[in-house]
């Protein structure tokens, strides 16, 4: 079911809304009949007092609410991927590696008027990656239930991801499902796949560059004089491989 409203309170904290029901939380009671009347930005309290903001719930939103199985590209991966990619409103996006899905939904709610085909062998990551396409409310995923190294039956793809361990096994195949000009994201947790995918690249390829992002949050609790960096972040994820296909 997508979710269409949420509630916040504080700087980070936030409630997704169920329509049949109350909300009972350590703050108070919230109707289910005032929370589905108001509308986005409209504050609602609790029978205690405490006020709630509405909005409408938006990426890092519904990334905590996500079903998992296997580990998810993280968000500060999946920013580089988008903008290094090209990927826009109007793109079509091939997808190797489904897995959970997290990184299909995001492709697919930037690609509002295109499109994105993700290959995916294992059927329970395929019923987990559905689960959440309905939670982003997306229509234009498409899921495919195949081996990728088998072969693309589509074409004119913009850019593509794969979250593959042997992505030097499917670059030739997914290279004519490519326009001239597309760009590739190999996602890569070891140096030693990524050095293998460079020797083994196809001729049509080239290496435009090679990302590791390290992230690091700071801890904002002004009230207490504290601004500064946080003990821990997250650092190495894998390491992004952006190709792009120079000739037909």
């Amino acid at each position: 079911m997508m979710v269409n409203k949420i509630l916040i309170i504080g700087k980070d904290s936030c409630m997704f809304v169920d329509p049949a029901k109350d909300l009972n939380t350590e703050f108070g009671m919230l109707k289910a009949s005032e929370m589905l009347a108001a509308k986005d930005g409209d504050e609602i309290r609790t029978h205690k007092g405490n006020r709630f903001f509405v909005v409408r719930p938006t990426t890092p939103d519904l990334i905590r609410k996500v079903l998992r199985l296997p580990q998810i590209i993280t968000l500060k991966d999946l920013g580089s991927i988008i903008v290094y990619t090209g990927i826009g409103p109007d793109s079509r996006i091939l997808e190797a590696g489904t897995g959970s899905g997290v990184a299909t939904c995001v492709l697919g709610s930037i690609a509002v008027n295109g499109e994105v085909v993700s290959y995916e062998l294992r059927k329970d990551f395929i019923r987990v990656a559905k689960k959440n396409f309905e939670l982003f409310g997306l229509k234009n995923v498409k899921i495919i239930d195949a081996n990728i190294k088998d072969g693309v039956d589509e074409k004119d793809f913009d850019a593509a991801l794969l979250d593959l361990p042997d992505p030097w096994e499917v670059l030739k195949v997914i290279s004519s499902a490519m326009k001239t000009g597309a760009r590739i994201c190999c996602y890569l947790p070891s140096i030693t796949q990524v050095e293998r995918t460079i020797k083994e690249l196809p001729t049509k390829l080239s290496v435009e560059r090679l990302v590791q992002n390290l992230e690091l949050d700071w801890k904002t609790a002004l009230e207490r004089n504290v601004l500064r960096p946080e003990s821990s972040g997250i650092t190495h994820t894998g390491f992004l491989l952006f190709l792009r296909k120079v000739e037909k």
